[in-house]
């Protein structure tokens, strides 16, 4: 390690505090320490672009099952029983957090419940809904973007493509604050993971309710199709659909919203972009990639190294944690002509958002299906969104970045 890199390092426990200012102290440490281990983190913090990718491929002894136990130490795990039970029976069995073949073999089940013939069921209401929230917009000029608008349409869209009702779109918001504090942040704090326990606790009732209802009265909805699916004889058990349904909540609408909230803020920055969108419907994914990557929602994914290895110069050792950052790695000079601008028509087919690799999100589709929609319709209906906020108030998580609240005017086109 160089002198210079010697004095370089970075906090994640600081993510809300530094916000947007998170991201030129990643390319800080890209170009001079890129395997760097944190003394403020106690953990290694990777920002290449090849780095990163080679993380996720599963060509190195990096670990997933190993997360949990680690995610919570916060709390003694004598007293795990009486106080996260849930937490400790369920998030071990999310495919986020096993290694293969369980991983393989819970994948394979999900991707076939998970399918793009489910996705594109339900893009008849993503359109329905978008229409409401840009009437609702319209109507309201000024709204916080949020609530009034980002989790109302990832939330209900998650909730119907499970069957459940939109009654509990105004749970979605806690039962995701929670556990993205206590689960997504790099040291949680005992009383996040406590708030984490009481969501699952909530969204088990729910669960366990509906996959009872579906097995007498199977219907045309993910749980059914979770429920039915099998590969070579085996199916999920119920804890380990309970598991996959409050992950799927969760990750598939509270990434989503993120995305939605820091995109119309990237296009809020660059009012340029808004007319390139507009003028362009047909690569409105590219758009939308290039919104994702610059906004760097998805900013990283741990791990743990099952033994000691060589990374380039640095010992990695076993038990370490590993930080895999996309937000650094998707700003490579390396890969990207225009790193560090929103930049429509460099090429993104090496993105990092959606985790290339063994973990490659299930929900991409979704989430793109979604998006594209959103923003297509934005683009079409308003001149721009004028964020209001002098001050952004994020959240402290690092996997998922996302904002508590962004006030915002919406500008319609002149007709």
């Amino acid at each position: 390690m160089s002198a210079v890199a010697k004095n370089v390092d970075l906090d994640l426990m600081q993510t809300a505090a530094l916000g947007d200012a998170i991201l030129p102290e990643l390319d800080k440490l890209r170009e001079l320490d890129p395997i760097h281990w944190s003394e403020a983190s106690h953990a290694w913090l990777i920002t290449r672009h090849a780095d990163v990718m080679r993380g996720f491929s599963g060509q190195l002894p990096l670990s997933n099952q190993r997360l949990p136990s680690l995610q919570l130490q916060a709390i003694p795990p004598a007293e795990w029983p009486q106080r996260i039970p849930n937490l400790v029976k369920y998030v071990p069995q999310w495919i986020v957090s096993i290694d293969p073949p369980a991983h393989t073999r819970q994948r394979k089940l999900m991707v076939k419940a998970f399918n793009k013939k489910v996705v594109e069921s339900v893009r008849p209401y993503v359109r329905q809904r978008v229409e409401y929230l840009m009437q609702h917009a319209e109507q309201q000029r000024e709204l916080e973007f949020v609530e009034g608008i980002a989790r109302q349409l990832p939330g209900a869209v998650i909730l119907r493509l499970m069957g459940l009702s939109e009654e509990y779109i105004p749970n979605l918001k806690g039962w995701a604050n929670s556990f993205q504090a206590g689960l997504s942040s790099a040291r949680p704090q005992p009383e996040w993971l406590e708030l984490a326990e009481r969501a699952m606790v909530e969204m088990n009732e729910v669960f366990i309710k509906a996959i009872e209802e579906r097995r007498r009265e199977p219907r045309e909805d993910l749980i059914t199709e979770l429920l039915h699916a099998t590969e070579e004889g085996e199916s999920l058990s119920l804890d380990e659909m309970v598991a996959a349904l409050s992950l799927l909540l969760v990750a598939g609408h509270d990434t989503t919203h993120n995305s939605m909230t820091l995109g119309v803020l990237a296009l809020h920055r660059k009012p340029g972009a808004w007319n390139h969108m507009r003028a362009h419907p047909e690569r409105m994914l590219e758009s939308v990639n290039e919104l994702m990557r610059i906004s760097a929602m998805s900013a990283a994914q741990a791990r743990v190294s099952t033994q000691d290895f060589q990374w380039h110069d640095k010992l990695i050792k076993r038990g370490d944690i590993v930080f895999l950052m996309q937000a650094a790695g998707n700003r490579d000079p390396r890969v990207y002509s225009h790193p560090n601008e929103l930049h429509f028509g460099q090429d993104n087919t090496r993105d990092l958002t959606f985790a290339p690799g063994l973990h490659h999100c299930v929900g991409h589709l979704l989430a793109k299906m979604q998006l594209t929609e959103f923003f297509s319709a934005l683009v079409q209906r308003f001149d721009r969104a004028e964020v209001l906020d002098d001050v952004l108030e994020f959240q402290p998580q690092i996997v998922f970045r996302g904002l508590y609240q962004l006030n915002v005017r919406f500008h319609p086109r002149a007709q």
